[in-house]
């Protein structure tokens, strides 16, 4: 019976330890009436037992349910421990269950139906953080009335476990956060920057179990975890926000770890590339130098069927170390414990050819007792090798035969009291190449220990240093270097417990770490715009015309799908046959030409002009002596000699200015019109009165109104001319005569009416004194000699009625005359 194999030493411990026991039959430690995780925080003592207690055994046909729920102030999971070794017993007889519910009731999940059929060394379970935020368990016996067997002197403790948390990061390009984080996808995606970018990472970790979130647990915030960048360029950091500027134009691997105060520690990681330059080696110029007015190809583009291509060059990614993160390694009896890492970025189908190509296997571990433990590496074909095996018990189920039984020596400086307390981590690393020590278990035998600092008592492995693995990396040869990896931890013995906190597998360097390439995509392109481009569709070939001489720089330039633009520039030189002056003015009719270089001569052609033009000595001459037989403007050519390019010359040819302008008297409401319009090219014109300038009065004519004195000045390239011209204006009234004498004495012979020449429409009636009309003229000059038919009118009064048009207002003038002749 069980009775016997507990002592009456491990009794009194057991009551020392806690000052009761818990029964499944007990009441409920339900979240109204939870464990005070203070009084149950030893995972090396016995202080779950069955219905028998520590002495008796269950009975037949129980049917007991029990809740075990911790006290948040306290802890905020429950765990429990059952084991074979050290004052533990395990035997529910297989006929028999004990089940586990992950929660506060059996609607919980069922972590697992046990008896030592199912686990004939034991099981642990402690509540999940993910499914159970009580952190209680709930156990259900149940024994048939067949067979009974001794039951269980098994651990229940309580604390605050490691608390998982979600790992975030976020990338914002040059600091620019406005459009929100530039890695795609979230988290462990890629961040495409062009050279000279920086990137500000971000850590964004979220914190679901915390005592912040849930009121147990330990605090996780932002301000109290810490955060660790590595870069596989060698760089590291440290805090939630970091810089980074890439030194190179390849890709990176970036890594961010997390830490808390457990310590509990997770990572993630990302890739960064970084935009090449790409090539511009057949963009090109089909002739770079040409004459001025010529024209030439430019080649550029990217597409498969354009003349020539602009190349994206291909970079890689650093491969940097793999990691993998925290895990638990609980008090259990023959259970296995396995953490993963996957690798990824080396070529498809590469494998491993020697035990050199593992680098090493390291871990950051501590374990509380090395003598049940046992560790294996599994590569991504399912093949295990041995890296340490330190238990000889036997009994089956062991990851490997035999064990060099390293008893109570630590891993670390590990905390034994079994309840998931982490102790200090220490690096162990496992090598066939790079190892200073021999494995385990010969320096185990050697004695090669050391104390371990914490409270707990013992030595633990050395550290300082690498081992051999148990077996030779060599029997991994023909295993797949991508996929996943696994480490294998078995725990064969209860009243231990530990944690792996990281752990990493490094390959040697020559299996091509930067086999991940990546070429950005060109996108667009185009010629920048420039004048002298003539034709072309923008991106691949252009005709170009440069229209003077010098160097003419025409920039080819391209966007890739990272956002960088890079350009090219193309140079073409223009040069000209000939240098001539392209415009001229001359006065009179001839102009000297100067300034017209052409080291191969040319000629000179006339083109338009009013008049034919003479070259002197002749046109062959670079620069002769033009004259004209017209003055105006004239065009020209000259044709270089050496490159058959027509340069055209326009001159003007400019008369002296002639200003003409007459005075006179006119009458009110008349005017004076004047046109000083110069025929022969341009001029100015200045118009003023009595010294004062006209405003407005700019243009070759001008009407006065108002007496004065007026001025034009005519003025143009040659020179300026300049006259002068009095105007009077006076009221100019018709003066009506009362008597006129026509005896031929040439004094007084005509009806004159003075000031009507100065008025149009002059009509005159004559009428006797009878009323009779004897005389009429629609369009009268002061020219009636007082006949009628060629007679002489009789002397005497005369009646008359005159009217004219006067600036537009027709007057009407009645009266009389006399006529009086000498006898």
């Amino acid at each position: 019976m069980r009775k016997y194999s507990l002592t009456l030493a491990a009794l009194l411990i057991s009551a020392l330890s806690f000052g009761q026991n818990i029964l499944i039959t007990d009441a409920d430690y339900d979240q109204a009436n939870p464990l005070d995780c203070g009084n149950f925080n030893d995972g090396s003592v016995q202080n779950f037992f069955d219905s028998g207690d520590a002495g008796s055994d269950y009975s037949a046909n129980e049917n007991e349910t029990l809740t075990i729920c911790p006290d948040p102030s306290t802890g905020s999971k429950v765990t429990v421990a059952f084991g074979i070794n050290a004052g533990f017993s395990w035997n529910v007889h297989p006929s028999d269950t004990l089940y586990v519910y992950d929660g506060p009731n059996t609607s919980a999940p069922l972590l697992g139906a046990h008896n030592i059929a199912t686990d004939p060394n034991g099981f642990t379970h402690t509540a999940s953080f993910a499914n159970n935020p009580s952190g209680c368990l709930t156990f259900v016996f149940v024994s048939n009335s067949a067979d009974e067997a001794l039951g269980w002197a098994a651990n229940i403790s309580c604390g605050n476990p490691p608390q998982p948390f979600e790992m975030h990061m976020e990338a914002y390009i040059n600091g620019d956060s406005l459009n929100g984080s530039d890695m795609s996808p979230a988290d462990t995606g890629y961040v495409d920057v062009c050279p000279g970018d920086s990137v500000l990472y971000k850590a964004t970790p979220i914190f679901p179990y915390s005592f912040e979130s849930t009121g147990t647990g330990y605090s996780q915030n932002l301000s109290n975890v810490t955060y660790e960048w590595s870069f596989s360029d060698g760089t590291t950091a440290t805090g939630q926000y970091v810089w980074f500027t890439p030194p190179a134009q390849q890709g990176y691997i970036v890594t961010l770890t997390i830490t808390d105060q457990f310590p509990n520690e997770y990572a993630i990681l990302s890739k960064l590339r970084v935009s090449t330059t790409p090539s511009f080696a057949e963009a090109m110029a089909v002739d770079d130098t040409i004459c001025v007015g010529a024209t030439t190809d430019l080649i550029g583009g990217i597409s498969p069927t354009d003349t020539a291509g602009v190349d994206p060059t291909t970079s890689s990614i650093v491969i940097g170390g793999t990691f993998a993160g925290l895990t638990y390694l609980p008090d259990g009896s023959g259970q296995n414990y396995t953490t993963d890492v996957s690798i990824s970025g080396y070529p498809a189908g590469l494998t491993i050819q020697n035990a050199s190509d593992i680098k090493s296997l390291c871990l950051t571990i501590e374990h509380s007792y090395l003598g049940d433990l046992e560790m294996g590496l599994t590569c991504p074909n399912g093949t295990t090798i041995n890296i340490f095996n330190s238990y000889n018990g036997g009994g089956g189920g062991e990851l490997f035969p035999g064990g060099f039984t390293g008893g109570g020596t630590f891993l670390g400086n590990a905390f034994d009291n079994n309840i998931g307390n982490p102790g200090v981590g220490e690096e162990y690393c496992f090598s066939d190449a790079f190892a200073t020590w021999g494995t385990m278990a010969t320096e185990f035998a050697g004695g090669n220990t050391l104390p371990v600092t914490n409270p707990s008592a013992g030595n633990a492995m050395n550290w300082n240093g690498t081992y051999l693995p148990e077996e030779t990396f060599a029997n991994l040869i023909g295993c797949p270097i991508n996929g996943t990896w696994t480490v294998t931890v078995r725990d064969n013995l209860s009243i231990d417990d530990g944690y792996i906190f990281e752990w990493g597998i490094c390959f040697d360097p020559t299996l091509n770490p930067n086999n991940e390439t990546y070429a950005p995509e060109i996108v667009s392109e185009t010629w920048l715009f420039d004048p002298t481009i003539i034709t072309g569709d923008g991106d691949t070939t252009i005709v170009v015309a440069p229209d003077t001489a010098g160097p003419f720089n025409y920039t080819f330039q391209v966007t890739d799908n990272f956002g960088c633009t890079y350009d090219t520039t193309i140079t073409v030189v223009a040069i000209s046959g000939a240098s001539v002056e392209p415009s001229a003015q001359a006065c009179d009719n001839e102009y000297q030409v100067v300034n017209t270089t052409a080291s191969l001569g040319g000629t000179w052609t006339q083109t338009s002009g009013l008049g034919v033009a003479l070259f002197s000595p002749d046109n062959m001459s670079n620069n002769p002596l033009i004259t004209v037989s017209s003055h105006g403007p004239y065009e020209f050519i000259f044709t270089d000699s050496l490159c058959g390019i027509d340069h055209p010359v326009s001159i003007v040819f400019h008369p002296d200015p002639v200003a003409s302008i007459d005075g006179d008297s006119i009458c009110e409401g008349d005017q004076i019109d004047w046109d000083v319009s110069f025929t022969q090219g341009s001029a100015n014109y200045l118009w003023s009165v009595d010294g004062t300038a006209i405003i407005g009065a700019t243009g070759p004519q001008y009407t006065a109104i108002a007496t004065g004195l007026y001025q034009v000045i005519v003025s143009n390239f040659c020179g300026q001319a300049t006259d002068t011209a009095d105007v009077y204006v006076d009221e100019c009234l018709v003066t009506i005569p009362n008597v006129f004498t026509p005896d031929g004495d040439i004094f007084n012979e005509y009806l004159v009416f003075d000031g009507l020449e100065k008025y149009r429409d002059g009509h005159l009636q004559i009428f006797n004194r009878w009323g009779n009309l004897i005389y009429e003229n629609s369009d009268y000059q002061n020219d009636w000699d007082g006949t009628v038919n060629g007679k002489d009118v009789s002397d005497g009064t005369y009646f008359f009625i005159l009217t004219y048009d006067r600036f537009g207002e027709i007057i009407s003038e009645k009266g009389h005359v006399n006529i009086f002749r000498k006898q």
